[in-house]
């Protein structure tokens, strides 16, 4: 009953999330997904452990945190 209920709400949030994609929005995530879908197929992905996919987020955040300081040095 409860993962019935749990199911319906993360659908009703689904749907709120994609209405309010732009169509530009909503065409880049779907080839981004197509695209992930092709890499996968074709042997391009890593698995990733806890301490893996951790060290991966963040050496990610910290990239985008370099990222966004430069833009803002640059103004």
């Amino acid at each position: 009953m409860q993962e019935e209920e749990a199911r319906r709400k993360e659908q009703a949030l689904l749907s709120g999330f994609e209405s309010r994609l732009t169509k530009t929005e909503f065409d880049g995530i779907r080839r981004g997904v197509q695209q992930g879908i092709r890499d996968i197929e074709e042997g391009r992905s890593e698995e990733f452990d806890a301490d893996g996919l951790r060290n991966l987020g963040t050496r990610l955040v910290a990239t985008s945190v370099r990222k966004l300081s430069g833009r803002h040095q640059a103004r």
